[in-house]
C-alpha cells in the first residue's frame, strides 16, 4: 500500500511545491521508489506544470506521473495508488477542505515553514487542525515540521527551532535554504536531482527523502 505525504502549510511561498517536487524526483531518482504527484491546487497547478515541463524517455525514473485532486481527495485517492509506493500530495494554500482532505489521506504530513515570525505565527491553524485529526485517529497521521528556505547564518535560522518548538510537533533535523539552485531548471521540469551530487540543495533534499523514509518504516 502506498505511503500518502501531504506536503501543507496555508501561507503562500513557503516552499510546499519546491518540496513536493523536488522530494518526489529524489524518492524516485536516488530510492527507485514509484511515486505519484498529486497537485491539491487546480488553479495555479504548479506541480501539474512543472511535472508536464519534464522531457525523458519512455520508462525515465524522474518523469513523475501527477495528477490534480480535489475536495473528494480522502475519498478518491485509494482508488488510484494502486502499484506507487508512495504518492506526494503537494498541498493547496489556507486551511479548508483541501486541506482536511490531505491530512485525513496522509501517513504523514510535513509542514515546511520559512523562519520568520509572520510565517510562523500563520502555521497555528493548520497545526491545530492536523492535531484535532490525530485526537481522534489515535496519533494518525504522524506529523513533523521542516524549517524552510532559511538563510544561512542570519539570527531567525538559528532561533526558528526554538520558536517551532512551541506547537508540540517533531521538527525535522534536516532543512532546506535560499539557493539558487532550487529555482534554476523549474521551466524544464528539472529538479536537483540533476544536478552534481556536490550541490548543497541537492544534498539537502537528498537529506530531507532519507529521514522521510526512516519516519515512514
Amino acid at each position: 500500500m502506498a505511503k500518502v505525504i501531504s506536503i501543507l502549510n496555508q501561507k503562500g511561498g513557503t516552499t510546499k511545491t519546491t518540496t513536493s517536487t523536488n522530494l518526489a524526483a529524489c524518492l524516485a531518482v536516488k530510492h527507485d521508489k514509484r511515486v505519484l504527484l498529486v497537485d491539491l491546487d487546480g488553479k495555479q497547478g504548479s506541480a501539474s506544470d512543472w511535472a508536464n515541463s519534464r522531457v525523458g524517455e519512455p520508462g525515465d525514473p524522474s518523469i513523475i506521473p501527477t495528477v490534480v485532486m480535489g475536495k473528494q481527495l480522502a475519498r478518491d485517492l485509494p482508488k488510484i495508488t494502486a502499484g506507487y509506493d508512495i504518492v506526494i500530495v503537494d498541498g493547496a494554500g489556507q486551511v479548508n477542505e483541501l486541506s482536511g482532505g490531505a491530512i485525513k489521506a496522509a501517513d504523514l504530513v510535513v509542514i515546511p515553514v520559512q523562519p520568520s515570525q509572520y510565517d510562523i505565527w500563520a502555521t497555528g491553524d493548520l497545526v491545530q487542525l492536523v492535531k484535532d485529526r490525530q485526537e481522534i485517529t489515535d496519533g494518525k497521521p504522524l506529523a513533523v515540521m521542516l524549517v524552510a528556505r532559511a538563510i544561512v547564518g542570519t539570527l531567525m535560522e538559528r532561533d526558528a527551532r526554538t520558536a517551532l518548538e512551541g506547537f508540540g510537533l517533531p521538527i525535522l533535523k534536516t532543512q532546506t535554504h535560499q539557493r539558487q539552485s532550487y529555482v534554476n531548471g523549474i521551466i524544464e521540469g528539472r529538479s536537483v536531482s540533476d544536478l552534481p551530487t556536490r550541490d548543497p540543495a541537492r544534498k539537502e533534499i537528498e537529506a530531507l527523502a532519507d529521514e522521510i523514509l526512516e519516519i515512514l518504516q
